[in-house]
């Protein structure tokens, strides 16, 4: 079947990754007693134990696929499908096809995740929600986790992971919802290929990327790099995007039994921000574009305006976000069945921007500013030890390790000033992005605040094999965690929170076939105070006390590779829980504080389809059901009255109940492939009554790739083809996050 994008076809990898190293003794010592012989519980005494095979860097299998059979952690120790969680792995291919420029572009195409946004003391940058659950702070770099909120770029990105339901025992703090987990392109043993791509589309969109991947005996080299430029990002008015990206990898083999891995990564971001459009209030409602009454039955809604209005001041608005990082990773084979992985990873971020909001008075938008300025380091260490071992007549595959993690986020000064009588009302229906600012200011200044957070944690897993059919999987973590924030204005530190906890899972699969299984099971997590500290998650005060927030989550799945095992099928049933959130209670005095009282609970239904049907027709598909629920929302308190929170009982806001996606192509010959995509997502209430609402879409994309010869393509993209009104989320009451508008773009994919 032809693959307009990537041009070359990736091969099977021929290694495995082999795992990041760790210099600590306690691990030490166990490699080197696990890695003598296994004695076995028969006659005879010592057996040959089953060899393990390394293929390769993770996240390099089947990039020109809709599927891949292993995951991108190197902490799910069996293939996807014998795996008893919810994955989901958007592939390279879909990504290309779909152009997707951006993680965001990739997680509002998948059912089950929601988008939100920051203002001011919530920075901007890509906030998803995981079944209903706050995910902003669960975004993982090859399975580590970034400190400061910012936007992901797809130039780099082999595959994007999704692991639902609660994660803690691998990810550590957090991930109530799950995970999301952006695996990096990394050289491709045995392997030469340059791919350069141009792009032009809508609003004077130019893109230009370039893959490279070398292979020099035992050394691997690869080159990634990005530019983009746009007057009009989407065909909105006056949204300017510029990006530059640059990420060179290598690998070397130090004899048949250690690989050394290295890369660097920069991005910059200089996108103008968009918070969207108004949403109709009680001030707005008469206007003839208004939509809603503000009533359950007529909720407001985003006001009736053409999709390329863009309530942005250019001259004004402006957005720097940088990203530096490198990692260091050394992969070695103890023996056949045991390896010994060590990664250290260093990251900085800085993101600032002044940004304007799509709001105002009863007839104009006024469009005041937001503006903040953030800077965040991390340095960050996994080590891990993978083998298999025979015990009471047993196949274990296990893997003991640590993760630590130190990440620090400066609050830094910025000052916006306006033109004397500058006036930044324009009308809600015809916004001007031409809007003069002349004699304006942005000051920066030094840092007022900074905030750190510390992670400590060892953890463990095992598989066991009990029969052909049965296996049984459990985990184990402990974490201390230690967050506070230090004022640069009085010294001190003026607040802070230690944390220790435990997370567990446990999985029970059945393999009725070969080529499926079905599984239960049942995972926590913990969101300590202070998780996001520095972006909208520090410790408060009063919070120093209280324990982590716990989280329990019951699945029910069934997955199954068909078709020769090229199309991958699953189920999944759930029910997450949390009975300690943290909510307004009061004390004995009636004097309010915050507790661990409230109870959610989120239950809902999965249903996943990737693959291929036939040599010539592929798709990706997905629904999700997700019922939401604030079980016990705590109390509202006034002085010393306090009365149960109204929002008992009611619907998680901003989830849709229901949300699909459908991507599919089919080969029409040789050189013709045809393809396109639909996306439906249910109506979001935005508050507990329900008055204030998204309304539901669908979202039409179209897709023609040609095929000029063996090393040249090119491919059309139609997106949003019927030009629908579509909300990707939305910041309060106050405005909407907008979807692109119908646009095109033409891209020319060459191998040389």
């Amino acid at each position: 079947m032809p693959t307009p994008c990537p041009l070359h076809p990736l091969p099977e990898p021929d290694g495995a990754r082999r795992m990041p190293t760790l210099g600590l003794l306690p691990v030490i010592a166990i490699s080197a007693a696990v890695a003598g012989p296994a004695l076995a519980q028969t006659t005879g005494g010592t057996v040959q134990l089953d060899t393990i095979v390394v293929d390769g860097p993770k996240g390099n299998e089947a990039a020109t696929e809709y599927t891949t059979t292993e995951s991108g952690s190197d902490k799910v120790l069996t293939p996807i499908l014998d795996t008893p969680k919810t994955i989901k792995v958007i592939t390279r291919r879909e990504i290309a096809e779909r152009g997707q420029t951006s993680l965001t572009d990739i997680l509002r195409a998948t059912p089950g995740i929601t988008l939100g946004t920051g203002e001011g003391g919530n920075p901007a940058g890509t906030m998803p929600s995981i079944r209903g659950n706050n995910a902003t702070n669960d975004i993982l770099v090859d399975g580590f986790r970034s400190p400061l909120r910012t936007e992901y770029e797809a130039f780099n990105l082999e595959t994007v992971e999704i692991t639902k339901g609660p994660g803690g025992t691998a990810a550590g703090t957090g991930s109530t919802g799950g995970t999301i987990n952006l695996t990096s392109k990394t050289p491709i043993a045995g392997e030469t290929f340059n791919d350069a791509a141009l792009s032009f589309g809508t609003g004077a969109y130019k893109r230009a990327t370039l893959d490279m991947n070398r292979s020099f005996g035992d050394l691997g080299l690869r080159l990634n790099l990005m530019a983009q430029d746009a007057d009009s990002l989407y065909g909105r008015d006056g949204r300017t995007s510029k990006r530059l990206g640059l990420a060179p990898s290598l690998s070397y083999r130090i004899g048949d039994a250690t690989t050394l891995t290295a890369g660097l990564y920069y991005y910059k971001d200089n996108d103008i921000l968009d918070y969207g459009v108004p949403l109709t209030s009680a001030t707005t409602e008469t206007l003839p574009f208004a939509r809603g009454s503000g009533t359950p039955e007529d909720p407001y809604l985003p006001m009736d305006v053409r999709t390329s209005a863009f309530y942005g001041i250019p001259e004004r608005d402006k957005h720097e976000g940088i990203t530096r990082s490198g990692f260091l990773r050394l992969d070695h084979e103890i023996s056949p069945t045991l390896t010994w992985s060590t990664t250290l990873r260093k990251a900085s971020n800085s993101n600032w921007y002044v940004v304007s909001l799509p709001n105002g008075t009863a007839t104009e938008s006024t469009r005041s500013n937001r503006q903040s300025s953030r800077k965040g380091e991390d340095l960050a260490f996994n080590s891990q030890l993978t083998g298999e071992a025979y015990l009471g007549g047993l196949k274990h595959t296990f893997a003991i390790g640590v993760d630590l993690s130190d990440a620090e986020v400066s609050t830094m000064g910025i000052t916006v000033t306006n033109p004397p009588g500058f006036s930044g009302n324009t009308p809600y229906d015809d916004p001007d992005p031409t809007t003069s600012w002349a004699g304006g200011t942005i000051t920066h200044g030094p840092a007022t605040s900074i905030s750190s957070y510390r992670t400590r944690a060892i953890y463990a897993f095992d598989v066991v094999e009990l029969s052909p059919q049965w296996e049984l999987s459990f985990g184990l973590r402990y974490d201390k965690f230690k967050a506070e924030t230090f004022s640069v204005a009085s010294g001190t530190v003026t607040n802070a929170n230690s944390s220790s906890f435990w997370n567990g899972n446990l999985g029970i699969v059945y393999k009725p076939a070969g080529n499926g299984s079905v599984y239960v099971s049942v995972g926590t997590s913990a969101n300590p105070a202070g998780e996001g500290n520095g972006v909208g998650g520090g410790p408060n005060s009063s919070l120093d006390a209280l324990a982590p927030e716990r989280a329990y989550s019951y699945e029910l799945g069934t997955k199954w590779a068909l078709f020769d095992e090229r199309l991958f099928v699953s189920a999944a049933l759930y029910l997450t829980r949390k009975d300690n959130a943290r909510v307004t209670g009061f004390d004995p005095d009636g004097i309010a504080t915050t507790q661990n009282i409230g109870r959610t609970r989120t239950q809902g239904l999965e249903l996943d389809v990737a693959g291929q049907i036939n040599d010539r027709w592929g798709v990706s598909a997905g629904y999700a059901y997700i019922d939401g629920k604030i079980v016990d929302g705590g109390y509202n308190c006034d002085g010393t009255v306090c009365t149960p929170s109204p929002n008992n009982g009611t619907r998680i806001t901003a989830t849709p109940m229901h949300s699909l996606s459908l991507w599919t192509t089919y080969a029409v010959n040789d050189r013709l492939t045809l393809g396109g995509g639909a996306q439906y997502v249910g109506k979001r209430n935005l508050n507990a009554t329900g008055t204030v609402a998204l309304p539901s879409h669908w979202r039409v994309d179209l897709m023609a790739s040609y095929k000029v010869s063996e090393t040249t393509a090119i491919r059309f993209n139609a997106n949003n083809v019927f030009d629908e009104q579509l909300y990707s989320g939305n910041r309060g009451n106050g405005w909407a996050n907008v979807e692109p508008g119908r646009n095109f773009s033409l891209t020319l994919a060459h191998s040389f």
